[in-house]
């Protein structure tokens, strides 16, 4: 059973640092709102970007657009001197119009359709990761161009991150050598190593046991006369939802320490955050519209649902922190969305104050893997961004 939390017992903690909490107050108690909405803060983005830059101050970033591709994210990003992980043609393009070099661009995605490799290599990019041999038979077609090739491996871990992403990729470290002599084979270039050991992960250990194997391979490359140039991290970042996490100064001090202690200087670093840099710019602010008591629950229908912005919890695993505006006692009480799914249930078990239809509810760190895995079910209103600063 989870508990709502009222705006005046949160509205001066870090979970509103994205947004100037005036404008919460007055949209709580304004009784026209047109919902849902998302509230979307350019200057967050860049303070998580510097924060992050801070605690790894080695090491370059690329905003994985996947977490969020709105413009104002995007743009924020490039103007900090941030570059880009990229996973189709659709974000190649979105990220382009920034002027950010192609040739620059990380294009992450293990495993690429014909037609999505032909896109990137005439849009100009250059660096892609692979994590096995089937990939390498697609470069026969690219005999007129010079690739860099980045090889994806997994490691075993004790722990592993909400998302664990070397669940679906990931070549073992035994393989890596054979699929690097394959791409020098092939013509192409081996540039670099790369893992990733999933997303919201909370153990700086997992990072550091990478970065041991990383350090491993990279002289077994070095003895194989293979030229190791680039080292990417991957991301998973985590960030505070309802649950206290380690600050980012905190996890990154063991990751920052492995780094300066197993890869030598002539190695350049990359990482590849998505969450830590867009879950807390953006605010969601939905309204209660419809209710009705169930089996000893009030259930509230909102404007907003699973197949919008909730998505992050199918998809992401995610819970996000519910801020209400009313005192009273608490019920035990359902939030659910506005479609005619049955599925379409976010929040069951929450005790929370009795509401009244047309009352906002608001929902802090809603950035990242949200409006990004939404879609138009029911072909009901989603929620734009409205950017606050």
């Amino acid at each position: 059973m989870t508990h709502s939390m009222h705006f005046a017992a949160v509205e001066n903690t870090t979970l509103f640092r994205g947004v100037d909490t005036g404008l919460i107050r007055e949209l709580f108690e304004s009784r026209n709102l047109e919902t849902p909405m998302m509230l979307m803060s350019r200057a967050e983005v860049g303070r998580n970007y510097e924060a992050l830059k801070a605690a790894l101050p080695r090491v370059g970033i690329h905003y994985a657009v996947k977490s969020n591709n709105e413009h104002a994210i995007i743009d924020e990003v490039y103007a900090r001197g941030g570059n880009f992980d990229v996973c189709s043609a659709r974000e190649i393009d979105t990220v382009l119009r920034t002027g950010v070099a192609p040739a620059s661009l990380i294009h992450s995605h293990p495993i690429k359709t014909v037609s999505e490799f032909d896109y990137a290599v005439a849009k100009g990019v250059e660096i892609y990761v692979i994590d096995n041999a089937e990939e390498i038979n697609k470069l026969q077609r690219y005999a007129d161009k010079k690739l860099k090739f980045m090889i994806r491996f997994r490691i075993k871990t004790e722990t592993t991150a909400v998302v664990n992403l070397q669940y679906k990729f990931g070549c073992t470290v035994e393989e890596v050598l054979p699929l690097a002599r394959a791409i020098e084979a092939a013509g192409h270039e081996f540039y670099g190593l790369c893992f990733h050991i999933g997303s919201q992960c909370i153990y700086a250990a997992n990072y550091v046991k990478a970065i041991d194997a990383a350090h491993d391979l990279i002289h077994a490359l070095d003895m194989a006369g293979l030229n190791m140039r680039l080292l990417d991290i991957g991301g998973g970042f985590p960030v505070e939802y309802t649950e206290p996490i380690p600050s980012i100064e905190e996890l990154c001090a063991p990751i920052r320490e492995a780094l300066a202690k197993k890869i030598r200087p002539g190695i350049k670093l990359i990482c590849e955050p998505g969450r830590f840099i867009s879950a807390s710019p953006v605010t969601l602010v939905s309204s209660v519209i419809g209710k009705a008591e169930r089996d000893g629950k009030v259930w509230y229908y909102l404007d907003d649902g699973l197949y919008s912005t909730f998505s992050g919890i199918v998809y992401d695993h995610c819970t996000y922190p519910v801020v209400t505006y009313r005192h009273g006692n608490e019920k035990l009480s359902v939030l659910a969305g506005p479609t005619c799914d049955s599925f379409d249930v976010m929040y069951d078990g929450l005790m929370i104050p009795e509401l009244k239809v047309g009352d906002a509810i608001v929902f802090p760190m809603t950035g990242a893997y949200c409006a990004a895995s939404a879609c138009d079910f029911n072909s009901l209103k989603r929620p734009g961004y409205n950017l606050i600063d």
